[in-house]
């Protein structure tokens, strides 16, 4: 006879009717769907747990983001022409401002004593000049009496020496004259170089010794730019293809020259040097370098964290792999060394954990 209670509560079936083979038919339906019913509900639990994402390929979502740093030009040279003899200081025959060439003179010494010194070393050497030829007269005769010998050896020894000092004291004195007519050509202090006066340090009448400065020199024509670079952007700077110094809405094109081996620790910026590719600025103009990265970077708002790392959901298959990106910082685009084709997840990141199984819709 049909007991109800010979059935757990989810398996009850009510007959509509008494009869027995009704019964049993009521029976084997229940006991069919019940598996079924089971086995949808675990599909539709397990369709639930699945995290709906959207996805794009990881060339279409790169960015090459710009950089610059802080920069000034320098000029090469800087100098303070100083004297490098005593004398008072006759003339300076250039202005604040001019332009002076190369070998061109600033300021003139009194150069009258050193004249004077030019000249005794010239009287000195036609002394010694005379006293050397009287001395080669000498030899030459006594290497005749020689071969009749009609004088001794020794004599003819001693008349050869003398030749041979004499020689060596006129090429002292040639060395003199040389020494004295240097002195007196630093009477006139002159430009080593193109450029403009930008200051008279000087006075006239002023009695100079070797380093008293004359006059400042610049050197407007050899100019470089010196630039600050943060340590995380040198690499891009260094593999840039176009480099850019910008001061007061001008461009000039620039080529990286060198990086100073120097990190400055306060600051962690490394201290680079560039010329001008063409036109140049001014010395002491400041203004800004700028490049754009050759390689390209995940967008700051694709970034997530996981852990201590920074970094993207790519998707592998059916699931998703976290990528930690190296250089990546909150707020930044971050450089990816990863195929184009790489499928990266867009929408349902913040929400996936590594591994985690996805529906893409």
């Amino acid at each position: 006879m049909y007991s109800p209670d010979r059935f757990p509560p989810k398996m009850k079936c009510i007959p509509m009717s008494r009869g027995r083979f009704t019964f049993i038919r009521l029976a084997l339906t229940c006991l069919t769907l019940e598996p079924l019913v089971a086995f949808a509900s675990d599909a539709v639990a397990a369709e639930q747990t699945q995290a709906t994402v959207t996805t794009a390929e990881l060339g279409g979502l790169l960015v090459y983001p710009s950089r610059d740093a802080p920069a000034d030009t320098v000029s090469m040279n800087d100098t303070r022409l100083d004297a490098e003899i005593t004398g008072v200081l006759e003339e300076i025959p250039v202005q604040v401002g001019d332009r002076v060439s190369q070998g061109q003179i600033v300021a003139r010494l009194d150069c009258g004593h050193h004249q004077i010194a030019v000249k005794s070393a010239v009287a000195a050497f036609d002394v010694g000049k005379s006293r050397h030829e009287f001395n080669e007269q000498q030899l030459t005769n006594a290497r005749k009496l020689s071969t009749n010998r009609n004088i001794s050896q020794e004599e003819l020894d001693k008349r050869a020496a003398d030749a041979r000092m004499s020689r060596a004291e006129l090429d002292r004195l040639e060395s003199a004259i040389e020494a004295a007519r240097l002195t007196a050509e630093q009477c006139e202090i002159k430009a080593p170089f193109n450029g403009v006066v930008i200051e008279r340090i000087a006075s006239i009448g002023v009695y100079a010794v070797p380093g008293t400065p004359s006059v400042r020199l610049l050197d407007d024509e050899n100019i470089e730019i010196s630039a600050k670079v943060q340590e995380q952007d040198l690499e891009s700077l260094t593999e840039a293809d176009q480099l850019t110094f910008t001061s007061r809405g001008k461009s000039h094109p620039v080529r990286l020259r060198t990086v100073l081996p120097l990190m400055d620790s306060r600051l962690k910026t490394y201290e680079v040097r560039l010329t001008f590719v063409g036109e140049r600025s001014s010395p002491g103009t400041t203004g800004r370098l700028s490049w754009v990265s050759r390689m390209g970077h995940v967008p700051a708002d694709l970034i997530v964290r996981r852990g201590d790392a920074l970094g993207i959901f790519v998707l592998d298959g059916d699931r998703v792999r976290f990528v930690a990106l190296e250089h990546a910082r909150p707020g930044h685009p971050a450089p990816i060394d990863l195929p184009a084709s790489t499928v990266v997840v867009i929408d349902g990141r913040f929400v996936i954990q590594d591994g985690d199984t996805v529906r893409v819709q």
